[in-house]
């Protein structure tokens, strides 16, 4: 009986061994054509020993695939979309073994690049400093197609979806130093953010009215005249007395002539444009006593 429990153990064990399982190996990969030329098709074919059940197969331009087979040899197509340099390996899977590579060149010009996630690049702000009541560009650029939203810094905000670059504006109605945000919403990227002055609005240059001192002179004594306005203005100033005076000057102006004879005389001031307005006023010179 002891003898029987020693040995049964065996007896039953060696009924569950069985012969170890075999392995394929995947031993060569050849490429035809090869060189090929871009967007034309090149078959992969892997050889070696059986059983093999797939085959990995990377590219070397980004795809790599997983092939089930049945048994080597086993083929696979595969097109490339430019020109370049690549190396082709192949791997067995599952059951079978080994790990092979090739090279292989392919004619033509290189691919474009692969469009990469969206993305806000870079956000410019026109004028910079700009001004109350006068429209602000705010150009959103980058590639691909975005939804974001613009924080103006003035308590407004704008929404908007689509392919960049894009075009928001917003007009300021309070001169004040102002923060721009601009958030990209996932899966778009690229968060901005920037200080934008808003100046008061630049005041038109013109020409609003003259003034003579004295207000009654004698022949012969100069007279003051005061050409009133704002902003920086050429202008025309007649004298009324067949003499004239063209002008640039920033306003208030200051002009002095003399009258030597007794008479009436109508001073008349006109701007040019972009200066804008005109004055008239009636000097009455006196006779010397």
């Amino acid at each position: 009986m002891v003898v029987l429990l020693r040995v049964l153990p065996l007896i039953v064990l060696g009924a569950f061994i069985g012969p170890a399982q075999q392995r394929g190996t995947v031993t060569n990969v050849t490429l035809s054509p090869s060189p090929v030329d871009a967007r034309t098709p090149v078959t992969a074919t892997a050889t070696g020993t059986n059983p093999c059940g797939a085959v990995f197969i990377d590219w070397g331009d980004g795809t790599a695939i997983t092939y089930p087979i049945s048994s080597v040899p086993a083929t696979a197509t595969h097109t490339y979309a430019g020109g370049g340099r690549f190396t082709v390996l192949a791997k067995g899977m599952g059951n079978c073994d080994g790990e092979v590579k090739t090279a292989l060149v392919v004619t033509g010009p290189p691919a474009p690049p692969a469009p990469g996630p969206p993305a806000i690049t870079s956000v410019d702000i026109t004028p910079s400093p700009a001004a109350v009541r006068r429209p602000v560009e705010i150009a959103v650029k980058g590639a691909g197609s975005c939804s974001f939203s613009v924080d103006f810094g003035d308590g407004n905000s704008s929404e908007r979806t689509g392919a960049l670059p894009q075009t928001v504006t917003h007009t300021y109605t309070i001169a004040d130093s102002y923060v721009v945000i601009v958030r990209p919403v996932p899966p778009c990227a690229g968060r901005f953010t920037q200080k934008l002055t808003v100046g008061t609005e630049p005041q038109q240059p013109q020409i609003t009215g003259l003034t003579v001192s004295p207000e009654r002179p004698i022949a012969g004594q100069p007279v003051t005249i005061d050409v009133l306005g704002s902003g920086t203005c050429s202008y025309r100033i007649d004298f009324g007395d067949g003499n004239d005076e063209t002008r640039t000057r920033q306003m208030p102006d200051r002009v002095r002539h003399n009258y030597p004879a007794p008479d009436r005389y109508i001073i008349a001031v006109t701007a040019e444009p972009p200066c804008s307005g005109s004055a008239r006023s009636t000097l009455i010179i006196r006779p010397r006593r």
